[in-house]
């Protein structure tokens, strides 16, 4: 496998093929290499897309993407709203695994801007990248433009939200995805409800509000939107959403296109990842209790607790985060809203690397995790082969999230979020040590 992944990945990095039209500025020309480093090897290691489908990737990231990465980043910020930079890097990399499909490949970036300027939390700027990626991949950006309306900030709340913050914080006003399938890139738009800060209206209300707007444009969600409204006024402050995400594709010709509401808890149990997968025992279909069954079997290796954790303790059990307290402790939910299906389907997001301090054990542990719930990559290790074959034996990547949900028709889904990353920590400048700690959580 490894002379099959350095065919590819040592063009990128050497010699950039000539029949790709690399980005003309410096600052993209940085983010091709960089993304390329762990994009590219990801690619070929899977065995999912052909040479002419990654070279297909590459070239659509050196065109399109790069440039929308910003400028090239001299020293890390601590400073920062989103979880890539934990890793040091605004560029992720994901492995997405089924125990009945084909593995499959994602990359993910934050758009970003200074804090100053007209645009300071930089919706404009976001705003038009959204439109340029969504025309450039044959989208459908009708409920992007609907949900940058329901969640960017009028001119009032920029002033209001700008008095609030500190100065120079980096506040994504939304994040970036592709899902690559074949050749095709699937774009993927995600806006945080940031509205909230600047109202001080309840984010609930906010949420449902919006998504009862889309009904309009061909999503037929009343019933969910209920059982969500219901579900998330019987746990006020204890289960809030945070951020809305669209696949940006027709939902009328796509009946899997999905809207997606993020949830966060501040609690890191097993029973509250039970009652939001099960929104609070109002799901309790087959599959969803399945799903809730396999994942009881493997939480003891998503926490790093790889001797196990008593069965009369494990509802309640929680354990120590590395930092308690930020944006990224507790748990993260996705209640995916389906175009043309009655029940949401729900998946958890665990941050690995709360509960890690070295970067292999999450891999190990996720490879372990695997095997449990039968997929061939975990029972033959080709999950951890293919992780040091595209990072390399240096151990300097970062796992920062595992997903995992169950559907009778896909099985066990299992998603990797990774990246490289950019700085070499000793080489990081004296003025910015000081505070660096949640950079440097992922140490």
């Amino acid at each position: 496998m490894a002379t099959e992944i350095a065919t590819l990945s040592s063009l990128p990095l050497e010699a950039v093929d000539e029949k790709l039209t690399m980005a003309a500025t410096p600052a993209a020309e940085f983010w091709s290499k960089h993304a390329r480093s762990t994009l590219g090897p990801m690619l070929s290691s899977t065995g999912t897309y052909t040479a002419s489908d990654q070279a297909s990737h590459l070239q659509f990231f050196d065109e399109h993407v790069a440039s929308c990465l910003g400028s090239q980043p001299e020293e890390p910020k601590a400073e920062y709203y989103a979880h890539p930079d934990l890793a040091g890097t605004r560029f992720e990399v994901s492995l997405n695994l089924t125990t009945r499909g084909k593995a499959k490949v994602r990359y993910s970036f934050d758009l970003i801007r200074d804090g100053t300027g007209p645009d300071p939390f930089g919706e404009d700027n976001a705003g038009e990248m959204l439109r340029r990626l969504c025309s450039v991949t044959g989208g459908d950006g009708r409920l992007m433009e609907r949900l940058m309306g329901a969640f960017f900030l009028s001119p009032s709340e920029t002033v209001a939200l700008s008095k609030k913050v500190q100065p120079h914080l980096q506040i994504p006003p939304a994040a970036i995805a592709f899902e690559l399938e074949g050749s095709q890139q699937i774009l993927k738009a995600y806006i945080p409800i940031i509205k909230k800060s600047a109202l001080g209206k309840p984010p609930v209300d906010i949420t449902l509000n919006a998504l009862r707007g889309l009904e309009t444009l061909g999503y037929d969600m009343s019933y969910n939107v209920d059982l969500l409204e219901e579900y998330l006024n019987s746990r006020p402050g204890k289960v809030n959403p945070v951020m809305v995400g669209i696949d940006c594709l027709d939902p009328t010709k796509n009946q899997g296109s999905r809207v997606k509401v993020y949830v966060v808890t501040e609690s890191s149990t097993f029973a509250t990842a039970r009652d939001v997968i099960t929104l609070g025992g109002r799901l309790n279909d087959e599959s969803t209790l399945k799903g809730v069954k396999l994942l009881r079997s493997v939480w003891h290796l998503l926490l790093n607790e790889p001797k196990g954790i008593p069965d009369d303790e494990i509802d309640t059990w929680s354990k120590q985060q590395r930092a308690p307290g930020v944006f990224f402790s507790g748990l993260l939910f996705s209640i995916d809203l389906a175009a043309g299906k009655r029940m949401p389907h729900i998946k958890i997001y665990v941050p690995v690397f709360q509960y890690s301090e070295h970067p292999e054990t999450p891999i190990r542990n996720t490879n372990a995790a695997l095997k449990m719930l039968g997929h061939e990559w975990g029972q033959t290790g080709k999950f951890s082969e293919v992780i040091n074959a595209v990072f390399g034996q240096q151990k300097a990547h970062r796992q920062s999230y595992v997903t995992y949900s169950y559907t009778e028709s896909k099985g066990v889904y299992l998603t990797s979020y990774l990246g490289m990353p950019l700085f070499n920590r000793e080489e990081i400048s004296d003025k910015y040590k000081a505070g660096l700690e949640a950079y440097n959580i992922l140490d």
